[in-house]
C-alpha cells in the first residue's frame, strides 16, 4: 500500500501548508475574552476557586486559560502563532513515539506522524474549535498532545526503570484528569487495564494517582451547578439518556467506519504489529474504553459536539487494530474512504443537531483557501475590536461580519432583534459595556 501512503503523505503535506496559512488569519474569540476579564477581576486565585465552584472542575484546562493574553495582544500575534506551536507538538511528539515504539528511524517516524496527523485532522468534529480557538484548544488539543508525550514517558520508564519517568507520568495524568472530562474517562480505562495486565506497585500508583484526580475533577461543585435538573418522569428521562447514548454511538461508528479502510492501508504494517503483540479479546477491551465517556455524556444528555472529539480517533485507532483480527481486507477500499473525505458536510439535521451532520473537514478546507476572503475577515474583526476598545458609549451597536470563515473559528453577536447571547455578555464585560449588539 505505499501508493495510498504516498497519496495521504501528499495530502497531509498540503493540508498542514493550508492549516499554517490560515492560521495567520487567526483571531481572539468568544472564552478568550471572559477568562482575560474574570482573572483581571478576581485574580488568578480568586478566579480558579470561582470557576471550580460554579463552572466546573477541569483544574487545569480552566487554569491555564486564566493566562490568556488578550490583553497585553493589541495586534493580535498569539492567535496567528499558538496553533503553530500545538500543531508542530503534536507532530514532534507522535513522530518521537513511532520512534520508540516501532524502531524507526527519524525521517520515517516523521513521515509516520504526518500521516497521522491526517487523520486526526478528518476525524475533528470542529476543526475550528480544536485548533484555532485559543481556550478550546487548550482544553481539547493541547491535552492529546500531553497525553501522547505521556506515552513517549510511560514507554521510557517499561524500558529502563528509571523513575524520573515514572514522576513525568505522574505529573501529566494529574494535569490530565483536570483538562477534560472524557479524555480524563478514557485515561482512567487505560489505567485500569494496564492494572488489569500488570498489577505492579507502579501501576497501582498512576491507577491511584488517576483515580483522585478524576475525583476532583468530577465532584467540583460547578459541575452539578451547570447540571440542569430534568422534570421529566423518571422512564422517560432514561429514555432519553439510552436515546442518547445510541444517536451519538451510532455517529461515531458511521463517521469512523469510512475512515478505517484508509486507515488500515496506511497504517497496515504498525497495526499488524500490535496485532502480534496482543490478543484480539484484549484489543476488544481497549476499543470499549471509548465506550466509558459515552455513558457520561448520555447520562448528561450532550448531543454531539467538539468535546467528542478525543473519543472518535481513540475509537478510531482501538477499532482498527480489532479489524486486523476479522476485516482486515477493508482496506481494498481505501479508495471509497478517499471520495468521502473530500465530499460535503450532510445535511440531514436542523440546527439544533446539525453536528450530527457527517463531515470530514476536507471540503471545507478546501473552500477556505480558494474562496474564502481571510484578509477581510481579519481586518473586519480588528475594526470591530478597536471600535469597542476605543468607543465612550455605553451602549454601541456594529456591523455584522460579512466574510464569515469556515475553519477559523467565530462565533457571532445576536443583533438588536434577537435574544442576547453568551456572545455578547463577555464582549460586554471584557470592555466594559452595558449593551453590544449587531445592525
Amino acid at each position: 500500500m505505499k501508493t495510498v501512503q504516498n497519496i495521504i503523505l501528499f495530502l497531509s503535506v498540503l493540508l498542514l501548508i493550508g492549516l499554517v496559512y490560515i492560521s495567520f488569519f487567526n483571531v481572539y474569540q468568544t472564552d478568550d475574552y471572559i477568562f482575560s476579564y474574570s482573572t483581571e477581576k478576581l485574580g488568578l486565585i480568586k478566579n480558579i476557586q470561582d470557576f471550580y465552584m460554579k463552572w466546573g472542575g477541569r483544574y487545569f484546562g480552566y487554569t491555564i486559560n486564566m493566562f490568556n493574553p488578550v490583553s497585553y495582544d493589541p495586534d493580535n500575534i498569539v492567535p496567528k502563532i499558538y496553533p503553530l506551536f500545538l500543531l508542530s507538538s503534536f507532530i514532534t511528539v507522535v513522530t518521537l513515539n513511532f520512534k520508540r515504539y516501532f524502531n524507526y528511524s527519524l525521517s520515517e517516524s516523521f513521515k509516520k506522524s504526518l500521516l497521522l496527523f491526517f487523520f486526526y485532522s478528518i476525524a475533528l468534529v470542529s476543526l475550528p474549535e480544536h485548533y484555532y480557538w485559543f481556550t478550546g484548544s487548550n482544553v481539547y488539543f493541547l491535552p492529546v498532545i500531553l497525553s501522547v508525550i505521556l506515552s513517549l514517558f510511560y514507554g521510557k520508564y517499561l524500558e529502563n526503570k528509571n523513575k524520573l519517568w515514572l514522576v513525568l507520568s505522574i505529573l501529566l495524568i494529574m494535569i490530565l484528569m483536570g483538562s477534560n472530562e472524557l479524555l480524563a474517562l478514557l485515561l482512567l480505562g487505560i489505567l485500569v487495564f494496564l492494572y488489569s495486565q500488570n498489577s505492579s506497585k507502579e501501576n497501582m500508583i498512576l491507577l491511584i494517582i488517576g483515580t483522585a484526580g478524576l475525583l476532583v475533577s468530577f465532584l467540583a461543585p460547578g459541575n452539578f451547578n451547570r447540571m440542569a435538573e430534568s422534570t421529566d418522569v423518571f422512564y422517560i428521562k432514561w429514555l432519553k439518556k439510552i436515546a442518547f447514548f445510541g444517536f451519538n454511538a451510532v455517529y461515531i461508528f458511521v463517521k469512523v467506519i469510512f475512515l478505517i479502510p484508509l486507515f488500515i492501508a496506511v497504517f497496515e504494517k504498525e497495526l499488524n504489529c500490535i496485532k502480534e503483540k496482543t490478543t484480539f479479546k484484549k484489543a476488544f477491551i481497549v476499543w470499549i474504553i471509548s465506550f466509558l465517556p459515552l455513558l457520561l455524556l448520555a447520562y448528561i444528555l450532550n448531543v454531539i459536539g467538539r468535546q467528542f472529539e478525543n473519543i472518535i480517533f481513540f475509537y478510531l485507532v482501538t477499532l482498527s487494530v480489532v479489524f486486523m483480527y476479522k476485516y482486515r481486507n477493508i482496506r481494498k477500499f481505501w479508495w471509497v474512504s478517499i471520495i468521502v473525505i473530500f465530499l460535503p458536510e450532510t445535511d440531514l439535521f436542523r440546527k439544533d443537531y446539525s453536528n450530527y451532520n457527517i463531515d470530514y473537514n476536507m471540503n471545507n478546507f478546501v473552500k477556505e483557501i480558494f474562496i474564502s476572503d481571510l484578509g477581510e475577515y481579519d481586518q473586519e474583526i480588528e475594526n470591530r475590536v478597536s471600535l469597542l476598545k476605543n468607543s465612550k458609549k455605553d451602549s454601541i451597536c456594529i456591523d455584522k461580519i460579512k466574510n464569515v470563515p469556515k475553519i477559523l473559528y467565530f462565533d457571532e453577536l445576536s443583533s438588536v432583534h434577537e435574544e442576547k447571547k453568551y456572545v455578547n455578555d463577555q464582549l460586554e464585560k471584557y470592555f466594559h459595556k452595558k449593551y453590544i449588539r449587531i445592525k
